[in-house]
C-alpha cells in the first residue's frame, strides 16, 4: 500500500453533488475539504439531464482544486444500491508458494474468479467482498494474509446494481474530465462507516438513507447486506407542505424544516422562527404553526416506511439507523420509533470535518477503499502527490517568510513606542 495517498469521494445525490476529500496516511484518514454543489439534473437517483450533472461535477471539482492548489484528476464514485442483487459463491484457491503462506495474491486470484460469475445482463458487479475464509478448519471474517495452510476456501458476496444506472454515473463523471479510480455503492460504504457489519452477528440492521427525493432501505444480517430498496419518497415531502400553505420558494421551506422544525416537540413559546414580506405585507410563521404543518406528512412518511418494512420490523433483534441528510431532522429518529416499534437512531459520523450525517457514504468509501489494499493492482491518488507536496511546500515557505516580515514589523514598532 501507498504510504499517503489523497483521495476524492464523490456522491451525486437527487439535489447536488457531494465532494470530500481526504489524506489517507497509514491507514488513518484526515478530511482536508468538503464541498457541496446544487444540482437539478436528477429525479431521485435517475441522471435526466447528463450535462447540468457533469457541469455540477466539474465546479465541485475546480472549487476544490482551487483551494488545494492540485487538479483532482480521480474520483472514487458513488454509485445508488438501486434493483440491488447479491450473488454468493464459493471458491478454493491452492496455497503453492515454499512457504505455504496465504498472499495478497492469492486472494485477488479468488476475486478473479468471482468477477467470471454471470450475474445477468441487466445488472453491474460494484463491489466484491468476502467476510468468510476458511483454512486449516478455521474460520476467519478478515483476509487471513500470512497464515499457513495448504487449501484457502473463500465465500465471495458480488453486490451488484442496475446496470444503466451505474453507467450513467460513470458517465457524468467521464463528461466532467475525471477518471473513476473505484466505484462502491452507497450502502454498502454506508456500511462501512457506521460499522453496520460488526454490529449483525446475530442481529439485524435495518439502514435507513434518507435524502432529499428518495430512501435507501438496506438489511444487513451477519455482517452481509442481505437486501435493499429505493422509496422515491424524501423528506422534501416534509417540506411541500410549507410551500403550498405559505407560498414561500421551496429552498425557504427546507431550511426551515431543517434548522427550526422539531417533530416531537411537545411544548411551544410560539415565537416567530421567521418572516417575510409578500407586497407590503409581512407574514410570519412560529414553531406551533411550523409543527402543525409538518406533523401530518410526518406522520405519512413513518407510516410508508412502516408498511416497506412490515416484515423485518416483525423481528425481535432489530435496530434501525437512519444516514443521509434526512438526519438533519430533529426528532425523525423519535418519529420513526414510534411507528417502528423499535430504537432508532440518527448516525453522525465523528471524523473532523465531515461530522454530519449527509457526508456518511462519502466517509465510508474511504474506508472500503482502504479494505482493499493489497488487493488491487496498485493502489491511486485522486492527486499528482509529487505536485501536492511541491504546492504544501511553497505554501509552508510563503508562511515562514510572512512571520518573518511580521516579526520584523513588531520590533520596528517595539522600538519606536520605546523611542518615543
Amino acid at each position: 500500500m501507498a504510504e499517503k495517498q489523497i483521495l476524492a469521494a464523490l456522491q451525486i445525490e437527487s439535489n447536488e453533488v457531494r465532494l470530500l476529500v481526504g489524506e489517507v496516511l497509514n491507514t488513518r484518514l484526515n478530511i482536508l475539504m468538503q464541498e457541496v454543489v446544487p444540482c437539478k439534473g436528477l429525479d431521485g437517483i435517475r441522471i435526466v439531464d447528463q450535462k447540468a450533472v457533469a457541469q455540477a461535477v466539474k465546479s465541485a471539482v475546480n472549487n476544490v482544486t482551487s483551494h488545494l492548489g492540485t487538479p483532482i484528476t480521480g474520483v472514487l464514485l458513488s454509485i445508488p444500491a438501486y434493483r440491488f442483487k447479491r450473488e454468493t459463491r464459493s471458491f478454493s484457491k491452492v496455497i503453492d508458494a515454499g512457504d505455504r503462506k496465504i498472499t495478497y495474491g492469492d486472494i485477488q486470484d479468488i476475486y478473479r474468479k468471482a468477477l467470471s460469475v454471470n450475474v445477468g445482463g441487466d445488472v453491474e458487479v460494484i463491489n466484491i467482498t468476502s467476510n468468510k475464509y476458511k483454512t486449516n478448519g478455521i474460520v476467519y471474517r478478515k483476509m487471513p494474509v500470512g497464515e499457513q495452510c495448504d487449501i484457502l476456501e473463500a465465500d465471495v458476496d458480488l453486490l451488484c446494481c442496475d446496470k444503466m444506472v451505474t453507467y450513467d454515473y460513470a458517465a457524468v463523471v467521464e463528461q466532467a474530465g475525471l477518471s473513476i479510480i473505484e466505484v462502491c455503492m452507497d450502502n454498502y460504504a454506508v456500511a462501512k462507516e457506521a460499522a453496520l457489519f460488526e454490529q449483525t452477528m446475530r442481529n439485524y440492521v435495518l439502514s435507513i438513507q434518507l435524502e432529499k427525493q428518495h430512501t435507501m432501505f438496506s438489511l444487513i444480517y451477519d455482517g452481509k447486506i442481505i437486501s435493499s430498496e429505493n422509496d422515491t419518497i424524501g423528506y422534501a415531502s416534509l417540506a411541500t407542505p410549507i410551500t403550498e400553505k405559505y407560498g414561500l420558494p421551496e429552498k425557504n421551506a427546507l431550511k426551515l424544516l431543517m434548522k427550526y422544525a422539531r417533530l416531537d416537540q411537545k411544548d411551544f413559546n410560539r415565537r416567530p422562527l421567521y418572516s417575510w414580506t409578500i407586497n407590503g405585507i409581512t407574514n410570519t410563521i412560529n414553531d406551533y404553526e411550523l409543527y402543525e404543518v409538518v406533523k401530518e406528512p410526518a406522520d405519512f412518511l413513518a407510516r410508508d416506511y412502516r408498511g416497506l418494512c412490515e416484515q423485518i420490523l416483525e423481528q425481535e433483534n432489530v435496530t434501525v439507523i437512519i444516514s443521509g441528510e434526512g438526519t438533519e431532522i430533529q426528532g425523525i429518529d423519535k418519529v420513526l420509533a414510534d411507528k417502528f416499534n423499535k430504537p432508532v437512531k440518527c448516525y453522525y459520523p465523528e471524523t473532523l470535518g465531515a461530522r454530519a450525517g449527509k457526508w456518511t457514504v462519502c466517509l465510508g468509501m474511504f474506508y472500503a477503499y482502504v479494505d482493499q489494499n493489497g488487493v488491487r493492482p496498485k493502489d491511486e491518488s485522486s492527486v499528482d502527490l509529487n505536485a501536492y507536496e511541491a504546492h504544501l511546500n511553497t505554501v509552508v515557505e510563503e508562511q515562514v517568510h510572512e512571520e518573518g516580515f511580521t516579526a520584523r514589523l513588531k520590533n520596528i514598532l517595539f522600538n519606536n513606542q520605546k523611542n518615543g
